[in-house]
């Protein structure tokens, strides 16, 4: 798996969003690892529990950021978080079937995704946030 790394791309100026979003991708990474070395199945289900409790402090903490700024799209972008948090029990539940069942393809895509999602609909709300929108 390519080693996905945070980059200016990413910030939307909310450092502990920012923060969030590049320990996430850490993690993804390290899960990337541990499936490309073999690792024994419990190590890669607690890495799945680690991103499942991550997606939910920091989905809670981002739309609250969003509903304060009385952001218009709050929404549409809750649910996609929802479906993000299915897709990461969709593949926990899959690892947890047994050794092999979760491919490294299967994970770039869900970086991907996270990516394209900071990179598009976090980024618009930052855009809107900065501009200072009254709720």
């Amino acid at each position: 798996m390519q080693q996905i790394r945070f980059d200016d791309s990413l910030r939307t100026g909310f450092a502990p969003i920012d923060e969030q979003h590049e320990l996430f991708l850490g993690m993804l990474s390290e899960l990337g690892a541990q499936i490309a070395a073999g690792e024994h199945r419990q190590g890669v289900l607690d890495a799945f529990q680690g991103m499942r409790l991550y997606a939910d402090g920091h989905f809670t903490d981002e739309e609250a950021l969003m509903a304060e700024a009385g952001y218009p799209e709050l929404l549409p972008h809750c649910q996609l978080h929802e479906t993000f948090r299915q897709m990461v029990g969709e593949l926990e539940g899959r690892a947890g079937e047994g050794p092999g069942l979760l491919s490294l393809e299967t994970l770039e895509f869900l970086g991907a995704w996270f990516i394209g999602h900071i990179q598009n609909e976090d980024q618009r709300f930052a855009a809107f946030a900065r501009a200072g929108r009254p709720a």
